[in-house]
């Protein structure tokens, strides 16, 4: 009581509780997850009939709207810029993982998205940050803003996919004559998943090779290629000069990658992503033999520049990898032969 007989405690206004961090969080998983299974329905697959995933609109935008949502549903005295970049980056991995343990979304998707995501987050909160800085947006704004993704989303479908196609190089001296590699390269069997395990490709979740055999057929050499998990498919060869240089292109049929066994956005020979051809040229040098591969491949997407770079990487790693297989086992050959 104070001396005017009023209660102060009864006063002082109560204190404003702070939104719990689990609210603040879960909206931008759960806003994440909703456009994930949105993206889905038929209104967004694209003109190939591949689900809508793979539109700059669901990839780009969605994570930086959960960037600025969370940003906005912090309280203004803990919008820090510190904050505004690194809140975001919770509920995306929320999200992220929320789509693995629902078993939506591959490994390999996930791991190709994920770094994009996290930028998109970032900078989305950076952008929210300096909007409430200047405004005070109001709840009907927001929501408007947070379905742009599916307007744009119903757009983007119908454009055109832009193709982009690269080549890799890399070579390796091998300590075995061409003829050792050579043979090597048209007859390698027992593949084991620890002599690939290195490769960022299968680690991520690309099946392991088991075989790859090159027979005769009436049309002509192919090399038969058969995978973990019943991936096979066949390269028809398109040159062949004995121990020196081989080319091929690749080859699917309707069941070459059974259900589950790729992600549906990274299928080889998909809409997507697909390898042109391969090549091996032989050369002797002093004490062995140069070994060298090229490969072509295409990514076709609306943010190439993005999908590029994935795919020089993954091509490229596996290159090498390949090209340490052929070492170990050609040099370990000679080693038994002596």
């Amino acid at each position: 009581m104070n001396g005017n007989g009023i209660d102060a405690t009864a006063a002082a206004p109560a204190p404003l509780r702070r939104p719990h961090l689990g609210w603040m969080f879960g909206a931008g998983a759960l806003y994440g997850l909703l456009m994930r299974l949105l993206f889905v329905l038929p209104l967004y697959r694209e003109r190939s009939g591949a689900s809508g995933v793979m539109l700059a609109s669901f990839v780009f935008l969605v994570p930086l709207l959960i960037g600025a949502l969370t940003v906005y549903l912090l309280p203004a005295a803990q919008r820090t810029l510190g904050r505004a970049l690194v809140a975001p980056l919770v509920p995306v991995l929320v999200f992220v993982g929320g789509t693995a343990i629902l078993l939506i979304e591959g490994s390999i998707c996930i791991a190709l998205a994920l770094p994009v995501f996290l930028i998109a987050a970032m900078l989305g909160g950076l952008l929210g940050w300096v909007l409430l800085l200047v405004a005070s947006p109001s709840r009907s704004t927001v929501g408007a803003v947070l379905v742009l993704p599916l307007l744009l989303g119903a757009v983007e479908r119908s454009a055109p996919l832009p193709d982009r196609r690269g080549e890799t190089d890399a070579s390796v001296f091998i300590a075995a004559p061409p003829e050792a590699i050579w043979h090597l390269i048209n007859d390698a069997t027992g593949i084991q998943p620890d002599e690939m395990a290195q490769g960022l490709a299968w680690r991520i979740g690309v099946p392991f090779p088991q075989e790859a055999v090159t027979v005769d057929t009436p049309d002509g050499r192919v090399r038969k290629l058969r995978w973990d998990k019943n991936v096979h498919f066949d390269e028809p060869i398109l040159d062949w000069v004995e121990n020196r240089y081989i080319r091929w292109r690749y080859v699917f049929a309707a069941d070459s990658i059974p259900p589950g066994a790729l992600d549906e956005h990274v299928l080889i020979g998909g809409r997507h992503f697909d390898l042109v051809d391969t090549s091996y040229r032989l050369t002797p040098e002093a004490g062995g033999t140069r070994l060298a591969i090229h490969v072509s491949w295409r990514v076709s997407t609306h943010f190439n520049a993005y999908a590029g770079a994935w795919a020089d990487l993954l091509v490229g790693d596996a290159a090498r990898t390949i090209l340490a297989f052929y070492q170990r086992r050609a040099e370990a050959a000679v080693v038994v032969s002596r």
